[in-house]
């Protein structure tokens, strides 16, 4: 299983707004089952499952991890083909997908009771720092070396990674990291104002 997976095709974000479909797919992250097995722990029919299982195979979220044969029957054993989804809309570069998810999150502020004007040049100004931010506290020696740990579920992995980065920074590159965000905190608060 990979640590993460690009997914382009917008109707396989549509396939997780199904509860069942999302509850499958974070059993077959943790560990590769069968259809029974799934069924059994979900509360219901191999059929159904098997079903839902036929749909996150087209969307490549789900694959067969393994087959045994037991008597003349052969048991399939799926997983999930990720540990992280990451779903695109179109063919978008790193810097429209950074964009867009910038733009997404600060829109969905709005929502947590502050109202923020999400402008363009606003929105490229929080990813351009964003990425900034990023790039200095995601060496890719370290990302290497955290994924080749075992066992570890990919969001104990992206904790070991904020983690361990931080205290292998110089005391310079720290400050810019922090002088990134403190630039970043500045923008975000001087458009943003509290609901009454």
């Amino acid at each position: 299983m990979k640590d993460r997976k690009v997914i382009r095709d917008p109707g396989a974000f549509q396939l997780l707004a199904d509860e069942t479909r999302l509850k499958m797919v974070y059993l077959l992250r943790a560990k590769e089952m069968t259809v029974s097995q799934i069924a059994g722990d979900l509360g219901l029919t191999p059929q159904t499952i098997y079903h839902h299982i036929r749909k996150l195979r087209e969307a490549d979220m789900v694959e067969v991890a393994k087959e045994e044969r037991i008597d003349h029957l052969v048991e399939s054993y799926y997983r999930a083909t990720a540990g992280v989804f990451h779903f695109v809309n179109g063919a978008c570069s790193q810097e429209g997908d950074e964009t867009t998810r910038t733009e997404m999150a600060l829109k969905a502020i709005s929502k947590m009771g502050h109202e923020l004007e999400v402008t363009r040049p606003f929105v490229a100004k929080v990813a351009k720092l964003r990425d900034e931010i990023r790039r200095r506290t995601e060496d890719p020696t370290v990302l290497d070396r955290v994924y080749e740990l075992e066992g570890l579920d990919p969001f104990i992995q992206r904790d070991v990674i904020e983690l361990i980065v931080m205290t292998e920074m110089d005391d310079d590159e720290f400050e810019r990291c922090l002088d990134s965000l403190r630039k970043l905190r500045r923008l975000l608060i001087g458009k943003m104002r509290a609901k009454e």
